[in-house]
């Protein structure tokens, strides 16, 4: 006979104001005047210009409970809307954080969502100063963030000439959620573990995004598969983009090749259509290139998004993920 299910421990709102006042801070000192606890939030004026972005991570459409851990969630969230804002070159100042919280969601639940995103704000170099709590019927984490840069990238400035460039690692997230799915009850080890962490914690490339600042002239976050972004971009700067195939397979990581020749599937396709690694691609004249960018291709006149194999043939490439569905 199995044991009943423990009731979880009814809290209301003003127990779940307090848990984040302990946990995020009642205030963040040279950013928020006013921080959580109040009806809003007051910040400090600042200089430069303001970038701002929002993300909504939502049970049953960004990902499976059983799959990650509650602070995995929060963790993964904060970051994934810190990555716009990497991707504009800027840093990440104050955040706001909505919560939706399904039935018989526990004060303990709570703690380990919000200790995921209090780690990934200071990860940062953030602040989250407010938000909001409802009960909804699924687990929802929205991320409201702002940041500063003096001259933020676009995505419209690539130019013909350009090189393509990376920054970061691609087909990670997606190869590890795949050996998640199909191995539900083994721990991962290994290449394996490698993915499955680069998609249950997710970095923002903060640090990088503001290095480009002033050498790239357009750049996108790595968020709905590098083919999809590619193509966004060069549709927004009005250019052909062309993805040289030898030069992106000798920047697959090694545990991403491993992984994908384990479970039979192709690691070429985990890098172009997974999503979720939070890379940065941008263009720029190669004279300009920082050293922890690659270049993976080229900026040429013309329209579309194109893979090239080592004899010329291309291979135009598909639209990346898409949040509505259509």
């Amino acid at each position: 006979m199995t044991e009943p299910r423990r009731k979880a421990a009814r809290f209301g709102e003003r127990d779940a104001v307090a848990l984040f006042a302990r946990v995020f801070g009642v205030r963040a000192p040279g950013v928020a005047a006013v921080g959580v606890g109040d009806d809003a939030a007051v910040l400090e004026p600042v200089k430069e210009k303001l970038v701002w972005t929002v993300d909504a991570c939502v049970e049953g459409s960004h990902f499976e409970r059983p799959l990650l851990s509650l602070e995995d969630i929060g963790y993964r969230a904060f970051h994934a809307a810190a990555s716009d804002l990497a991707a504009m070159g800027a840093r990440p100042l104050a955040a706001l954080s909505a919560l939706e919280l399904p039935p018989r969601f526990s004060r303990r639940e709570l703690g380990e969502l919000t200790r995921g995103q209090a780690l990934a704000a200071r990860e940062c170099g953030s602040a989250i100063v407010g938000g909001n709590v409802a009960r909804a019927a699924l687990l929802g984490v929205t991320t409201t963030l702002l940041g500063t840069a003096s001259t933020p990238l676009e995505r419209k400035g690539a130019r013909p000439g350009d090189e393509l460039w990376l920054v970061g690692d691609v087909g990670l997230a997606a190869a590890g959620l795949a050996a998640l799915q199909a191995s539900r009850r083994r721990p991962p080890r290994g290449a394996a573990a490698h993915c499955v962490r680069a998609w249950r914690r997710p970095r923002a490339l903060i640090a990088q995004g503001t290095r480009l600042v002033g050498r790239a002239r357009a750049a996108i976050d790595v968020s709905d598969g590098l083919a999809g972004d590619v193509l966004t971009l060069a549709r927004a700067s009005r250019v052909r983009a062309v993805l040289d195939l030898r030069a992106l397979l000798g920047v697959l990581r090694p545990e991403l090749v491993q992984l994908a020749n384990r479970i039979r599937r192709s690691a070429l396709d985990f890098a172009l259509y997974g999503g979720e690694d939070y890379a940065i691609v941008a263009t720029g004249p190669a004279a300009r290139r920082p050293s922890f960018a690659r270049s993976i291709g080229r900026i040429e006149r013309g329209k579309g998004a194109f893979l090239e194999d080592e004899g010329g043939r291309r291979t135009p490439l598909r639209a990346g993920y898409d949040h509505l569905g259509g």
